[in-house]
């Protein structure tokens, strides 16, 4: 099924429309201001000379892919502890430049630079292209190479993805389906979150036959150039660069996190949870689930915003969520 598109002009509040939106949606225009989209309408390569000039020498995360696994960033193994890939710290100029130079060499191994924060590497590049206000204090992230394919994975925060050259495709579910994707072990993650075995696109139902209940599900987005995905957070994406060159610029928000406030983040509930409740007697997992859903999912409990008296981690104080938050990570540390 393919995604809708929709013009920034027909949406009023662009933030809160997308928070509460719950759903992949391409937004066609969000950036047609940029000059950097319209360099790269010219050519790649213009587009690329360009950021060449912009290049700090900051070191950058890059994947070197082997051409035997045709882009992919991915297991080499059934343990999960080799990868398709080699890492390494690479300036960032040198990976433009090497792109410039196999630009027309279509055998070459594949080249990804991963997630690099754009006000260290290309310091000019937000003066010049400047984000939508909404988005304004949020520091973007670059992703550039040739033809690569990320695997099915999810971002716990708000994500508006430009595809600033070339063509991607995104192959998305929601996160519910995670029970048909094959999910590789947390701990031997690529690259952050968990990564699903599945090619969304062309699945081996041989191998993963329980993906043919997720097949007709996958929402379908191939970008052009200057065109922006937004993906809610936790929604699956396997992704698929296209292009001899291709560039991605994204922003992750979330108003609503507790990350900068109380330096906590939902994935290490996630962990912590699998390490002290995974292996219990099934009675006691069922137990934990129904206390799980009253405090946390359901939020039933009957102190919540009822009584001026109570002010501890069950109410929406902030100096309170902030004063257990301390102890639970000084907890922690022991």
């Amino acid at each position: 099924m393919q995604i809708d598109r929709l013009s920034i002009n027909n949406i009023n509040n662009i933030q809160e429309f997308l928070c509460t939106l719950n759903e992949p949606i391409i937004i066609t225009d969000l950036f047609s201001h940029w000059p950097s989209v319209t360099l790269a309408k010219q050519s790649p390569l213009v587009l690329l000379r360009s950021l060449v000039t912009q290049a700090s020498a900051e070191l950058v995360d890059t994947l070197i892919i082997d051409k035997q696994y045709k882009g992919l960033i991915g297991y080499t193994d059934n343990k999960f502890k080799n990868y398709t890939f080699e890492k390494h710290n690479a300036p960032l100029i040198s990976v433009l430049k090497k792109l410039i130079i196999n630009f027309n060499n279509q055998g070459s191994d594949t080249i990804a630079v991963q997630s690099a924060l754009i006000n260290e590497c290309l310091p000019d590049f937000c003066i010049k292209n400047p984000a939508p206000n909404f988005l304004a204090n949020v520091p973007p992230r670059i992703w550039l190479g040739n033809a690569a394919t990320v695997p099915g994975h999810y971002d716990i925060e708000h994500n508006i993805a430009l595809n600033l050259c070339g063509k991607r495709t995104f192959y998305l579910l929601p996160a519910n389906e995670i029970k048909n994707l094959y999910v590789a072990p947390i701990d031997r993650a690529v690259a952050g979150p968990a990564i699903s075995l599945v090619d969304f696109e062309n699945p081996d139902f041989e191998k993963y036959p329980k993906f043919k209940a997720a097949k007709e599900k996958v929402l379908t987005a191939t970008l052009e150039i200057g065109e922006a995905l937004y993906i809610p957070p936790l929604w699956w994406h396997n992704v698929k660069a296209i292009d001899p060159v291709n560039i991605l610029v994204n922003y992750w928000w979330d108003p609503t996190s507790t990350k900068s406030d109380l330096g906590l983040e939902a994935t290490d509930s996630l962990l912590h949870s699998i390490l002290t409740l995974r292996n219990l007697p099934e009675s006691q997992r069922r137990a934990w689930q129904a206390l799980f859903s009253h405090y946390v999912f359901e939020k039933t409990d009957e102190f919540k915003n009822k009584s001026n008296e109570y002010h501890g981690i069950l109410s929406n104080s902030h100096e309170s969520l902030k004063s257990v938050a301390n102890a639970l990570k000084e907890r922690m540390k022991q």
